[in-house]
């Protein structure tokens, strides 16, 4: 009888830990961050963030905007009952997430456009992981190229190399270069590879840059950068393209919103923090997002 009340302890607690609430999938204010060391061409190393920007249609779906610094590279949709996170490039569309995927189930991806299914990936094991503390499930998963490993969290995804975009990016680098995940982070909850990343999500070492040139090819201009009390902001495009300017901080909290009315901004930082701010440029068919660090010596 003793053996018999063990045995149904631990497998009520196996169900427990796998029966939490869905963790769905952020729709906005998320960034991913890794970098890329190692280049054999210039710059050698640098950063890489990942973010959410404005909602559009495509065919029948809604889509999130997906960046990568700064560049538009694709859209994402959920399907929250399937527990499947999809990714268009605006070309095509694929699974880039099934969070249903149970031990030994395969996802099939592409290294094109066409979405051919050139290779797969394989659920080695699940189990849980405390985020924020919050419960979630996570999957180890190893790649058909190259036996490389791959991580997901649900509701968060890939925390691995290239993070968010990794399940369906080739493995196969050719400059010698490897890609780093450091750190992810949504409104209240953060995911932090502390070996990595340190410092604090969005790994604010990484992101250091010193922008006091004007480029007018640039659709936000900010100067100066570092800056140390007032920020002067540009918007080099048609204003009536953007209805809303916000500032978020490095842990993508809103600080402040302002109505765009004249194609240039004064923001006074002097009181704020040291350490990474966003720009962000809302409008109903355009979202753009600028990244600047607030120094104070």
């Amino acid at each position: 009888m003793k053996k018999t009340t063990i045995f149904i302890i631990a497998l009520l607690s196996t169900f427990l830990s796998f029966s939490q609430e869905y963790h769905k999938f952020p729709t906005s204010n998320a960034i991913w961050n890794y970098k890329i060391v190692g280049s054999l061409s210039y710059p050698y190393e640098w950063p890489v963030t990942v973010d959410l920007g404005g909602e559009i249609t495509i065919g029948s779906y809604d889509y999130v905007e997906v960046y990568r610094n700064s560049y538009i590279v694709g859209a994402i949709r959920e399907d929250t009952l399937q527990k499947k996170v999809y990714f268009h490039n605006f070309t095509n569309e694929i699974v880039l997430y099934d969070f249903s995927l149970e031990v030994d189930d395969t996802i099939y991806y592409s290294t094109n456009l066409n979405y051919n299914l050139d290779y797969y990936k394989v659920v080695n094991s699940i189990s849980t992981i405390e985020v924020s503390g919050q419960l979630r499930k996570v999957w180890y998963l190893t790649n058909s190229y190259m036996d490389m490993p791959d991580i997901w969290i649900e509701g968060i995804g890939s925390v691995y190399r290239y993070g968010l975009l990794y399940p369906n990016d080739p493995d196969i680098v050719m400059d010698a270069s490897t890609p780093i995940f450091g750190c992810f982070s949504h409104d209240t909850i953060t995911y932090i590879v502390t070996d990595v990343c340190a410092s604090g999500c969005p790994c604010n070492d990484w992101l250091v840059e010193n922008e006091e040139n004007v480029n007018k090819d640039e659709i936000i201009n900010i100067f100066p950068n570092p800056v140390k009390n007032c920020l002067k902001l540009t918007i080099n495009d048609e204003i009536f393209s953007y209805k809303t300017l916000q500032l978020f901080s490095s842990n993508a909290k809103l600080i402040s919103e302002i109505e765009i009315v004249s194609d240039q901004f004064e923001i006074d930082m002097g009181s704020m923090a040291d350490g990474v701010y966003y720009i962000k440029l809302l409008g109903d068919k355009k979202t753009t997002m600028k990244k600047f660090i607030k120094i104070s010596l």
